[in-house]
């Protein structure tokens, strides 16, 4: 897989200006190259927007702390396997909504993501200035020009999702530093700001796969830009907590029905092109993306921030099957920063082929280092299955076989697929006109490739089609999202503008204990599982555990018995009651229902000259 963007180390901060000390909005460092010199030329430019990308490399950005800290928690994904997972001053209590405006991580995330957009920022304002926008080489340097803007707006995107009113400049640090120390703005007129500028941008960069070296899934291109203004357009017009004179309270930004309008547009024009399509098989997304190789012929993904092998990227370590250090492959991962449980598990329809891809009810390996699938007793500590040690190659499995520490898995952080595309679509055409033929046609589309043929007429068709009023079509579009993006960072973030994430994590909490209690509807659950491995004794016979189905209590020859759920001794059901009502505690706090954003750093307040200041409790 082509890695040159994670691996080519650019001088770009010889765009920056100079400053005399460390500043609030700075992030610059002097160097000889200055941008006359660097965008007179397109390989020049093409570093310098090289060395932007590489910033997404980073740990604080997609390499890890953004999806996998940062996007958690919500109803299907969680942080952490025990108490220490819930302190306030910890990264994973960050996950769990009990951020402090002491913990250090915030203030590195945020001097990373504005670090971006400095150098973004140079990147605009250099090429915009370059006297080759009106010279044959202008089509390059639009396209440049495109992605600079995008991954500005990328930027500031996550700025706002997580922070909500932030500063913001789309210029350069100026040398007298006179916009610098600048008070948030306001969120809308911030996604206004995005979304007029991608719709400057999509017009500058080509398709994927359209010729060129840039028109790959590691670069900025078309679709993706469409794909990002309908986020944004989703953002702009959904919920969220906002400060009304010291009051915090959870608002829809106004106009909704213009942004949903625009939504739907550009995910229109994406379906419309026939770039982007479904792979046929969802399981092939995970093995490409875990074995390094691009999908040349779907382009599910839209964008891939560009880890690199031995550099950058915990998914696979940080998320994923959990694999203890065996013989077999080497070193183990660490794969407890994002767990799931079996209230995601039993979300899924029984025949829906996503769920066994998505959810690891297993370890492989375990403490004794056995060299095989154990299965995980623990209801609470399921993994995401998309990432898997099995799937990622030789070149990975020699590192990892040599490794005594963590290392960079390079796989690929996808940002967007197609499958996203499609939901988008069908929720803002159910929103503007009704669950239409256009909205379950998209709808039909997601689902038709989590089922075996034999049951896409009830579980596609006839499921779909019964979806006749708004309501219980985007009560549909909620669960679909569920189902398809877990472990991917989007579930938190829809919650959120859906306005769902408190009552979707009660729910969590409610049907977790039900499980726990064997009442309705989980009362005809097993008390106890019985599972087999195949011929092989490595893997997990899946097909034969009785997930859905009572077998009694007695012990069947060739099969271990596993007490399971309402079966859990007295007192696992009180440590796991007690951990559920954990999962996402900070929630509520400081007097405030819904705080899902984060306080602004000590560190930057005091870096801010006055400018910035906490609310919602912090």
């Amino acid at each position: 897989m082509k890695k040159r963007l994670s691996i080519v180390l650019i001088a770009i901060a010889g765009l920056s200006v100079t400053a005399c000390k460390k500043d609030f909005l700075n992030t610059s460092s002097p160097s000889e190259f200055t941008p006359d010199l660097v965008f007179s030329s397109t390989a020049y430019t093409d570093f310098a927007i090289t060395g932007t990308y590489a910033l997404l490399t980073q740990d604080q950005l997609y390499s890890a702390r953004l999806p996998l800290n940062y996007a958690t928690n919500s109803d299907i994904e969680v942080a952490g396997a025990d108490n220490a997972s819930y302190k306030e001053n910890s990264t994973r209590g960050l996950s769990n909504y009990l951020g402090t405006a002491d913990n250090t991580s915030l203030s590195r995330e945020w001097t990373t993501i504005y670090k971006l957009i400095e150098r973004a920022n140079l990147c605009v304002d250099g090429i915009r200035k370059s006297g080759l926008m009106k010279t044959s080489d202008s089509s390059t340097m639009k396209a440049f020009l495109g992605e600079a803007i995008t991954l500005r707006s990328l930027a500031y995107f996550e700025l706002v999702k997580n922070w909500g009113d932030v500063p913001y400049k789309a210029e350069p640090t100026k040398y007298d530093l006179s916009n610098v120390y600048l008070a948030p703005t306001d969120r809308d007129l911030i996604y206004d700001y995005l979304l007029t500028d991608l719709q400057e941008a999509e017009n500058y960069v080509p398709w994927v796969g359209s010729g060129g070296t840039y028109a790959t899934v590691e670069r900025v291109t078309k679709g993706f830009i469409k794909g990002l203004i309908a986020r944004i357009a989703l953002f702009r017009g959904g919920y969220s907590l906002r400060n009304r004179n010291g009051n915090a309270v959870t608002e829809r930004g106004s106009d909704w029905q213009k942004y949903y309008t625009l939504a739907r547009t550009k995910c229109q024009e994406i379906m419309t092109q026939g770039v982007h399509k479904l792979n046929s098989s969802y399981i092939d997304i995970w093995k490409k993306l875990c074995s390094l190789q691009m999908d040349a012929t779907y382009q599910e993904n839209l964008f891939e921030v560009a880890n690199g092998l031995g550099r950058s990227g915990e998914m696979g370590y940080s998320i994923g099957i959990r694999f203890y250090t065996n013989s077999k492959y080497g070193f183990g991962n660490n794969a407890n920063v994002v767990n799931t449980t079996a209230w995601y598990f039993y979300m899924f329809d029984q025949q829906d082929l996503r769920r066994d891809a998505t959810v690891a009810y297993y370890t492989y390996s375990n403490g004794s280092a056995d060299v095989k699938e154990v299965f995980q007793t623990n209801p609470m500590s399921f993994n995401f299955a998309k990432w898997d040690q099995r799937f990622m190659g030789s070149n990975w499995s020699a590192l990892n076989k040599a490794a005594s520490g963590k290392f960079g898995y390079g796989i690929n952080w996808s940002v967007m697929r197609y499958a996203d595309v499609l939901l988008m679509f069908a929720e803002t055409e159910n929103a503007l006109n009704g669950p239409t033929t256009l909205a379950k046609d998209a709808l039909k589309q997601v689902r038709s490739r989590a089922f075996a043929d034999a049951d896409k007429a009830t579980k596609v068709e006839s499921y779909v089609n019964a979806l006749t009023d708004q309501t219980s079509f985007f009560n549909a579009i909620v669960n679909e999202r569920a189902y398809e993006f877990g472990g991917e960072a989007i579930r938190k973030y829809d919650l959120i503008r859906w306005n769902l994430l408190v009552s979707k994590i009660q729910e969590q909490r409610d049907g977790f204990k039900k499980m726990l209690a064997g009442t309705a509807p989980y009362n005809t659950l097993p008390t106890y599982l019985f599972y087999k491995y195949q011929s092989d004794n490595e893997i997990l016979d899946k097909s034969g555990i009785n997930f859905y189905v009572d077998k009694g209590t007695a012990d069947i020859a060739g099969y271990t018995k596993v007490a399971w759920l309402a079966g859990l001794s007295a007192a696992n059901k009180t440590l796991y009651s007690e951990r559920v009502d954990l999962f996402s505690s900070g929630l509520t706090s400081g007097g405030v229902q819904n705080r899902h954003l984060y306080p602004y750093a000590s560190s930057s307040i005091a870096e801010s000259q006055g400018t910035l200041v906490n609310a919602y409790g912090f």
